[in-house]
């Protein structure tokens, strides 16, 4: 999943050490434009900065959509497939690249040993240098594919590498960082880190971005990361890198599973998944979550299924929904999927 508390590092601390920013030219500083090119212009963003000092979660707007001590800001793309197909990473303002990394696998650090990411948390990453004491970091970024060098000038917009999954990250997504004079600031709420209470708190907050950017973003109490259908139980490896999202499936397939990857899960939160049938027949499965908001990162993958019955499945069209309940609200649809069996 993405870094721990106080896990972020900044990039080559030997190199900051000796730099002398006075020197450098600087240009640009808020509003900025979002780091990524989003889908669809709607950026799925799953965890914002922690502003709680204690174990508790807090985000921006006063949810949960983050985990105990997160010190950026992460946008998400759907697996590891559309990694490879190429997702652009975008200097948010003009500026210096003043450190980078390169040549850090991109893999699930969930398959790794975590002695291994020691130091290189970030994975392959940017730090940009803006103006008047503004900083933007870049992490997880794929291997081969940073597209500046330190020292280079970049512009607003610019493309300065792609998403992936190196370092500390257990599916591809841009961990970004902001920086006021070395100090780590939530664009949304535009304080530092910890310092906003929750009387700040406020959905609509976007301090620090550009209006083409709010226009991109929404909040996500609950992100629906992926859903689909296959003929076998998938697991979670397998759906971050895009297996089990057949359209079609042929009718002699052992059985039929719906399942959902989510990520932003809170203690409580009730998670349906039903299943129908061509004729209307079927059922649901309800989770009930159990994880108290200190747990970390809350990614967690859910399932429904039917055995095959008889030699074949009857043809037709099989429907999935997915609902979604917290606290006292009602429920509400967050992923539908269809499948056709012939």
């Amino acid at each position: 999943m993405p870094e721990r508390s106080g896990s972020i590092r900044t990039l080559f601390l030997s190199v900051f050490a000796t730099l002398s920013f006075g020197s450098i030219a600087l240009a640009d500083g808020p509003p900025f434009d979002l780091p990524v090119v989003c889908a669809g212009n709607s950026c799925d963003i799953v965890h914002y900065v922690d502003h709680d000092a204690g174990p508790q979660i807090r985000d921006y707007a006063c949810g949960t959509t983050t985990y105990d001590g997160h010190r950026g800001t992460d946008f998400a793309i759907p697996d590891e497939a559309t990694m490879l197909d190429g997702v652009p990473v975008l200097s948010i303002a003009d500026g210096t690249v003043v450190a980078l990394r390169d040549g850090v696998e991109d893999i699930d650090s969930g398959r790794i040993a975590t002695s291994s990411l020691e130091g290189i948390e970030c994975g392959n990453g940017i730090l940009i240098d803006h103006d008047d004491g503004w900083q933007s970091q870049y992490c997880h970024l794929r291997r081969g594919w940073v597209a500046v060098k330190q020292g280079d000038r970049v512009s607003r917009g610019q493309v300065i590498g792609r998403i992936g999954i190196s370092g500390q990250a257990t599916f591809p997504h841009l961990h970004f960082n902001l920086r006021k004079d070395g100090e780590l600031v939530d664009p949304f709420s535009g304080t530092a880190m910890g310092t906003s209470s929750a009387a700040d708190c406020n959905v609509e907050n976007a301090a620090l971005w550009s209006s083409s950017a709010r226009a991109q973003l929404s909040y996500n109490e609950i992100t629906l990361y992926g859903h689909g259908f296959s003929m076998a139980r998938p697991n979670a490896s397998d759906i971050k890198r895009g297996y089990g999202k057949d359209q079609e499936l042929p009718r002699t397939s052992p059985a039929l599973y719906f399942w959902a990857y989510l990520i932003g899960a809170n203690d409580g939160d009730v998670i349906r998944m039903s299943l129908q049938t061509p004729d209307g027949k079927g059922g649901h499965r309800d989770f009930v979550i159990d994880l108290p908001n200190d747990a970390g990162p809350r990614a967690k993958w859910f399932f429904i299924n039917m055995d095959r019955p008889g030699s074949q499945w009857p043809a037709g069209t099989y429907e999935g929904e997915i609902t979604f309940t917290r606290g006292d609200n009602s429920p509400r649809v967050i992923g539908e999927g269809k499948v056709v069996i012939r």
